[in-house]
């Protein structure tokens, strides 16, 4: 899940660290901290416009030329439960406790907190997902029935990401660029 905060730099206690102190100066950590930590500069462009249209961002700074207002990004924080989990090796137990108390904190403070609502796209065509011949039949069925490249390889990235396929389009696209490129 991922969430979005008025703030930059937002973060929330999920669990406090509890450790114990002993005499002979050894600590013994008994409950591991959780925190949510939102990060500047991780917004997706429909989370961008999500933020900008439903938060008011007052006091703005200004470009060199005292006109041009400085787009408030540095200021939207971002934070993405599943990127976090495998960054700090969390169990799903413990990603799910932190997408819970976000949640409620996004229900009870509309003003700091967003949950981003998951976008869905649509598969190429209706069997994408169930098409059972070889990476260059695919490739052949996409070339011959005129699927937008950059289309299919977002659908394959956000739902199978199988590495072959992903490799496969973003070399077709590149190719394509190479050749317009030449053309024109």
């Amino acid at each position: 899940m991922r969430f979005i905060s008025r703030f930059g730099r937002y973060g929330v206690a999920i669990r406090p660290q509890i450790q114990e102190a002993y005499a002979t100066g050894a600590i013994k950590i008994i409950q591991t901290p959780l925190d949510a930590m939102f990060h500047e500069g991780r917004l997706l462009p429909n989370e961008r416009e999500l933020a900008i249209t439903h938060w008011a961002f007052n006091g703005s700074y200004q470009e060199l030329d005292e006109v041009t207002r400085v787009a408030p990004d540095y200021r939207i924080g971002a934070f993405d439960s599943i990127e976090t989990q495998m960054d700090r090796q969390w169990t799903n137990e413990e990603r799910k406790q932190v997408e819970a108390e976000l949640t409620s904190l996004a229900e009870r403070f509309p003003n700091d907190l967003m949950l981003v609502p998951e976008t869905v796209l649509t598969p190429p065509w209706p069997r994408y997902d169930s098409f059972e011949g070889s990476l260059d039949k695919l490739i052949a069925k996409i070339i011959e029935d005129g699927y937008v490249l950059t289309d299919v390889l977002a659908y394959e990235r956000t739902n199978q990401n199988r590495e072959n396929v992903v490799d496969a389009l973003a070399q077709m696209i590149e190719d394509e660029a190479a050749v317009e490129e030449v053309v024109g």
